[in-house]
């Protein structure tokens, strides 16, 4: 050890770039090093110090430009400009000790199980799911909102590749030849994908692009109100940038919206890239009446104010329904769970905080309910 302060004492920079790791204490024994507050530490973004040490030159491990880049800022940054960088994080290190770091970890933990408490006593379990398919086969007239991606089918590396196969089909027929049922699949897909997948013979009620269009059965696509795309012109160049910044990721392009789509990333690495575009894009779309969905490692920009809720509350109009269902995974459904009447069967795919009444655990075990709806095989 006393070497290594020795090291750290005499080097002007230090280069910590690791693809991958946890805490990386080397970093912060840079820091804790500098007697003089002298010294610029450049490190690897992905490094779990990284969210702490915020004034250290932060990169990205793979783009050697951008390494280049910070040791030339590195050897001509003025001392004080140094200086003021240590300060900031030997200070923040200092005060976030080691006796803080395990009270705030009981706390979360406290939290956690708390949660899994709330969560449990809405679960979706046997008992559960029998009063709900219960109900379902006493009432007369229904309507079932059905999110797709996550819900109905599962992810999949490549948003093409999540095409329907036969036990959906299977299961949308049997539900759709039922007089007593509207279903409605509401979803972020562009209607030509969904147009693709369903032609005009399904008795099925469409909204697609998050509630920009709408299709009821044998009828064309239509808009929930006339928008434009003028807004695409300036954030286009910023997802681009990003696409360029992160390995893997790309652009879909939608009429009225455009999506970042990560998930092919590296982990660690969309996430933070994630992070800083939304930063970017709430500057960007301030005064452009934009809103930024964040869903499941994709993130979308599209107008505000046209959301699922609003489609869904139009599909359901003034007809008097005695069994709403609705079912998604992510936040863009809460706008459909929050537009439903009271007694509505919402249901949330997953574990994540929601304002729908219940949670199941899987795409899988939504399927088995919608087939058990039908009382058919599937």
């Amino acid at each position: 050890m006393d070497e290594r302060i020795e090291i750290y004492s005499l080097s002007d920079i230090a280069l910590i770039l690791p693809l991958r790791d946890g805490m990386n204490l080397v970093s912060k024994e840079f820091v804790a090093s500098r007697h003089d507050g002298t010294g610029v530490l450049i490190l690897s973004e992905l490094a779990g110090a990284a969210k702490e040490l915020h004034e250290a030159l932060l990169v990205n491990p793979n783009n050697l430009d951008e390494i280049a880049e910070a040791i030339r800022e590195a050897v001509e940054m003025p001392n004080e400009e140094q200086v003021q960088r240590n300060k900031m994080m030997m200070q923040r290190l200092q005060r976030y000790n080691i006796h803080r770091w395990a009270s705030e970890f009981m706390k979360s933990l406290e939290g956690v199980k708390e949660i899994q408490q709330v969560r449990l006593t809405r679960k979706v379990n046997t008992t559960r799911m029998h009063q709900i398919i219960d109900t379902y086969r006493v009432s007369k007239k229904r309507i079932l909102f059905l999110d797709y991606d996550g819900t109905l089918s599962w992810f999949q590396e490549n948003p093409e590749d999540a095409r329907p196969d036969d036990q959906l089909y299977t299961i949308l027929q049997h539900l759709t030849k039922d007089d007593k049922n509207t279903v409605v699949i509401i979803s972020g897909r562009d209607k030509e994908t969904l147009g693709l997948w369903f032609d005009n013979t399904w008795n099925i009620h469409f909204i697609a692009e998050h509630g920009v269009w709408i299709r009821d059965p044998g009828g064309e696509w239509h808009m929930l109100e006339q928008i434009d795309n003028d807004w695409k012109d300036p954030v286009q160049p910023l997802l681009e940038y990003y696409v360029d910044r992160t390995p893997r990721t790309f652009i879909e392009h939608k009429n009225f919206s455009l999506v970042w789509h990560y998930r092919n990333a590296d982990p660690d690495l969309g996430l933070q890239r994630a992070w800083e575009l939304k930063d970017e894009l709430r500057t960007l779309t301030a005064n452009l009446n934009l809103e930024i969905m964040d869903g499941d490692k994709v993130l979308e920009i599209k107008h505000a104010g046209i959301n699922k809720g609003r489609a869904a509350l139009q599909k359901m109009g003034n007809d008097r329904y005695d069994f709403i269902f609705a079912v998604g995974d992510d936040w863009t459904d809460e706008y459909t769970f929050e537009s439903m009447p009271e007694e509505s069967y919402t249901i949330k795919v997953g574990t994540k905080t929601t304002s729908a009444a219940y949670y199941i655990e899987s795409v899988e075990l939504v399927r088995e309910m919608l087939c058990r709806f039908s009382q058919e095989e599937c």
